[in-house]
């Protein structure tokens, strides 16, 4: 029987006014893909959001292990919220190669978090680890201004993978031995300062989801109420719309925030776990809801391209896959189904030629509340630490 929960560390005020930032960057991915319906757009908008994940993961780590709430540490998120805000609102021209603003604004960015991680942390070694990580990103993210298009990618790409490795680094051998062992508290740190509070973790990556959930419902909302979209057809897709984010946010919060939280106890708030779970866990199935939000929107205005029907199903499909709960079933046959579910939600887009854009997004719902009801009938029966351990 697992441990009973103790209230842990809350999400502080000035955490959430940093949320807002992300907010809009988030707005800005989603215009991305909604500017130039492309496939291309899709692919530059998730290589942004991956810089962005990371960035944002940086101050959930540093809070989780060194935040009291304190006037300094509140100075030092606020710094932060500066260059990260104007990195959000240059996401746009990154997108369009001219990403001089965008890198300045992530090097900043990450020079506060190295100052922040150097005099909360200075006195182990996990807190100059990062605060080395962090300059030698800083650095990259500055050299990239004048290099040529693709190395300059290749190089953001070096510079976040290092410092994600040194904010949440994996302990393999912990890993394999969890796994043999089936019990994810052999991952318990030896070291309590590399622990994470689990319940801080988890509600910050809950409250994160609720941000991309409020994309959906905005690009839902944001359509113009006239022509094709201010007909009782519109009117009764947006309505679609709306049940399909409730839909999404129930697959969520209904069962899978939980069992994450009961792992990450678990296991002690083992890094190792909170990277699989949450850091890199996470970052498809955040960015699958941007993605339906851009399809979505395109798809509410009426006479869409091609694109928004693929767009909002394979949205949805990532989400699914990523979230892990509508996978999970007590048998063979129902393991089998939630399988075939899945595989065709990703091929919806085909009935493009036989569905209107109103008529799709009905269908979308629908689909998105069966599955929500399928993976509720069986969530609450399932073993957190086995789940835990399949990740």
């Amino acid at each position: 029987m697992p441990p009973v929960s103790v209230p842990g560390k809350r999400v502080s005020w000035v955490e959430l006014y940093l949320d807002l930032i992300f907010v809009l960057a988030v707005g800005r991915l989603a215009h991305v893909m909604v500017a130039e319906p492309e496939t291309s757009s899709v692919w530059v908008a998730l290589g942004l959001f991956v810089i962005l994940w990371w960035t944002w993961i940086g101050f959930a780590v540093l809070y989780n292990r060194h935040g009291r709430d304190a006037p300094a540490q509140r100075l030092l998120f606020l710094a932060g919220s500066v260059p990260a805000g104007v990195a959000a609102v240059a996401i746009e021209p990154a997108s369009e190669g001219r990403s001089t603003v965008f890198a300045l604004s992530m090097a900043v960015t990450r020079l506060v978090l190295a100052g922040a991680h150097a005099g909360l942390g200075w006195r182990d070694v996990l807190g100059r680890r990062i605060s080395r990580a962090y300059l030698t990103s800083a650095a990259a993210f500055l050299v990239s201004i004048w290099m040529p298009g693709p190395w300059r990618y290749v190089l953001w790409a070096v510079a976040v993978g290092g410092e994600s490795n040194a904010l949440l680094t994996e302990d393999r051998a912990a890993a394999r031995r969890a796994r043999h062992d089936h019990d994810p508290r052999a991952l318990v740190p030896v070291d309590p300062a590399e622990a994470l509070d689990p319940h801080h973790f988890a509600e910050r990556f809950g409250l994160f989801l609720i941000i991309l959930l409020g994309e959906v419902v905005i690009s839902a909302g944001d359509v113009p109420v006239s022509g094709e979209a201010g007909t009782l057809a519109g009117w009764g897709a947006l309505a679609a719309a709306m049940v399909l984010a409730a839909a999404l946010w129930w697959l969520y919060f209904d069962a899978a925030a939980e069992i994450n939280l009961k792992v990450l106890e678990l296991s002690g708030g083992s890094p190792t776990m909170a990277r699989a779970i949450f850091a890199a866990g996470h970052m498809l199935p955040a960015f699958a809801l941007i993605i339906i939000a851009a399809g979505l929107g395109l798809l509410l205005e009426g006479d869409p391209p091609q694109i928004a029907y693929w767009l909002a199903c394979v949205g949805i499909g990532i989400y699914l896959a990523g979230t892990r709960v509508f996978m999970g079933a007590s048998s063979r046959a129902g393991g089998v189904i939630r399988v075939v579910l899945l595989v065709a939600t990703f091929q919806l887009a085909r009935l493009s030629d036989v569905l209107s854009a109103h008529g799709y997004v009905w269908l979308l719902m629908a689909w998105t509340v069966m599955c929500a009801a399928l993976a509720s009938v069986q969530s609450h029966r399932r073993d957190p630490t086995d789940d835990g351990l399949r990740r």
